[in-house]
């Protein structure tokens, strides 16, 4: 028995090499574009140093956040330890771009359970919601893990739509997370329908598993966050980054 598991796991290793090295190339990829980001933004010991945390004109904060920009091609980013999770990162993003009496549409169906709360949608009532300050909430839902294009299109003619919300990651639904190459057709669906939509993705965990990210393919804003064992070995922030 224990030579057919070692032959079987040999059988495996083959079958699935063609994946890693696919896996391997997107590391080494992400892993230039970083060390490039670095060079090109001029990032320096002296940004390492610790700071007061008042926050006034800190260096080391202002560079990462240049870095950050350059990385995803985005005009902009906020990338702060305040933001203590990602859910309070969307939060924030939403209020930002969101006004009583605007309408926001989930084209990936319903949020996972505390971006519901922070809608106005979920079995916790919030005072502080979205629903709460008039801001109406609509969704479509994917069909058998694709959008359903010829329903978002419809519903963004009538130009009434603030802003369309797309989650990138499955959350904690069974369907399959979504590929960049899925959300760029998507989102050249929207714009031949309407120009002037707010086009946010939540990006979480989808940062550097492919060669792009929502920001060089036409969304507006970007949302995430690293989750304790990344952030752990890499950095201690959530950002939002986002493009004219």
């Amino acid at each position: 028995m224990e030579q057919d598991l070692k032959e079987l796991s040999k059988q495996v290793e083959q079958e699935i090499k063609p994946i890693l090295e696919k896996v391997d190339k997107i590391c080494e990829n992400n892993s230039r574009k970083v060390l490039e980001a670095f060079q090109e933004c001029k990032l320096q010991e002296a940004h390492l140093n610790s700071s007061t945390g008042y926050g006034i004109d800190e260096p080391g904060r202002n560079k990462i956040e240049e870095i950050y920009s350059y990385l995803f091609k985005a005009e902009d980013s906020l990338v702060r330890a305040q933001l203590i999770s990602g859910t309070h990162a969307l939060a924030i993003a939403l209020s930002a771009l969101l006004r009583p009496g605007d309408t926001m549409l989930s084209i990936t169906g319903e949020p996972y359970d505390t971006l519901q709360t922070v809608i106005g949608i979920g079995k916790e009532e919030s005072k502080s919601s979205l629903k709460a300050f008039n801001i109406h909430y609509e969704q479509i839902d994917l069909i058998e893990n694709e959008f359903a294009i010829s329903k978002i299109q419809e519903r963004l003619k009538k130009q009434d739509i603030k802003l369309v919300e797309i989650q990138r990651s499955r959350g904690y639904s069974t369907r399959k997370s979504l590929t960049i190459e899925k959300i760029e057709k998507v989102i050249q669906a929207i714009r031949e329908v309407n120009k002037n939509v707010i086009i946010m993705v939540d990006n979480c965990y989808g940062e550097f598993v492919q060669d792009r990210e929502p920001t060089e393919i036409g969304a507006d804003i970007a949302v995430r966050f690293f989750n304790e064992k990344f952030r752990s070995r890499h950095c201690n922030f959530r950002c939002l980054y986002c493009r004219k």
